[in-house]
């Protein structure tokens, strides 16, 4: 845990940026491309559309999973942070879910989270009192994704010529489990202010739409086993900011599949975790998640059917979905074990009972396998020169 103070967050930044090799490849690709990004920022100013914001409530939101396999273009990222519910609050803290390095290097998917942060700051949509930066890294030589979150967040404040004057920050990277992460945040808040102050805090929770969709419904239909369950028991309030995953609208074809491949997933993990319940503390079944399990077998059977026949294509191009043959194997092989679930789980749903190891073998299987998709299918990659650009030229406007 590193708690940046008003007063040292400044020499803190730039000791990072002049001292640690973990992000010399931010610190020499800005000066290796500064003439092409001030060619690319005009060209940005004539092409970038205007932002719209998004008044999503929290009932509402586990549409948004089918409303982002249905897109036809990319949605604008900003969003709204909802104020209800934490008026007599007397801390804000703004929460970033970071993302690991992809070889070192800030991902589009990770960037869209800082970035959208960063927007909500400066036009007042979000007005935290700490931003804490979550997120630890399993290789202990490499730099965390909180770390690389908070520089890349001074770097765009700094070419945005935003002002963060007064906002405190925290790098909670020890631990590499979220839970984990939101319990050592708490403590450190804790020993700071005190027990009842921490009870009176708000959290605004920032991260990819379909990340906080999974944490909201996890938190609803199995409790114990919320990642917020500390805030919970805590006393704090929480709303969520999202930031739009860009890649099930990419234009590319492939990455559109592969991307929403990655939100099914999404939903797959949601069920997961409630037969996890159902193993560990004889949670029923909720008939939401078995919807939602045959729901996602269908869409999953569908998107397999269609990019296999001969000829097909999803653009009016023609361009036609290209993916390794080890990502076709895991994805066939997950269609076998989602229907090897609906069956272990239908007789619940029935009223009926089934025997304790039949339900723990499911959910070691059904484990794996979502381990095997979110593990093998990740569109996201390295931020290109470009796409720093157009991020810097979209908070300044």
């Amino acid at each position: 845990m590193t708690f940046i103070c008003e007063n040292t967050k400044k020499s803190f930044f730039y000791f990072f940026l002049n001292n640690f090799s973990g992000i010399n490849y931010i610190k020499e690709t800005f000066k290796k491309s500064i003439k092409k990004k001030q060619a690319l920022w005009v060209n940005a100013e004539e092409n970038f559309n205007k932002e719209t914001n998004s008044d999503l409530r929290l009932h509402e939101i586990t549409d948004r999973l089918t409303y982002l396999l249905s897109l036809g273009k990319i949605p604008e990222y900003s969003t709204q942070e909802y104020y209800k519910g934490h008026l007599e609050s007397t801390l804000h803290i703004a929460v970033v879910f970071c993302k690991p390095l992809f070889e070192g290097e800030i991902t589009v998917e990770f960037s869209r989270r800082i970035s959208t942060t960063l927007s909500q700051v400066k036009y007042g949509k979000l007005k935290p009192d700490i931003i804490a930066f979550i997120g630890g890294n399993i290789d202990k030589g490499k730099m965390s994704g909180a770390t690389a979150g908070y520089v890349y967040f001074r770097h765009l404040s700094v070419e945005a010529s935003v002002d963060l004057m007064g906002l405190e920050f925290i790098i909670e990277e020890k631990m590499k489990n979220p839970k984990d992460n939101l319990v050592s945040l708490l403590t450190t808040l804790r020993k700071r202010f005190g027990d009842e102050a921490v009870s009176k805090c708000h959290f605004t929770l920032i991260s990819s739409d379909y990340h906080l969709i999974r944490i909201a419904e996890i938190h609803k239909l199995s409790q114990r086993q919320s990642i917020l369950n500390p805030l919970y028991e805590a006393g704090a309030t929480w709303t969520y900011l999202f930031a739009a995953y860009p890649f099930c609208v990419s234009p590319d074809p492939t990455l559109a599949f592969l991307g929403r491949i990655r939100v099914l997933a999404n939903d797959l993990t949601i069920v997961l975790v409630n037969l996890n319940g159902i193993v560990e503390f004889n949670e029923f079944v909720a008939r939401e998640n078995f919807s939602r399990l045959c729901e996602t077998n269908r869409k999953l059977r569908t998107m397999l059917r269609i990019m296999s026949e001969p000829g097909s294509s999803s653009t009016s191009g023609g361009s036609s979905i290209e993916i390794p043959p080890k990502q076709w194997e895991v994805l066939e092989k997950s269609l076998c074990v989602i229907h090897e679930i609906q069956t272990v789980l239908t007789p619940l749903i029935d009223g009926k009972s089934v025997e304790k190891r039949i339900l723990v073998r499911a959910r070691d299987l059904f484990m794996n396998t979502v381990k095997d998709i979110r593990m093998s299918i990740d569109p996201d990659r390295p931020l290109n020169n470009h796409e720093w650009a157009l991020t810097i030229e979209k908070i300044k406007k």
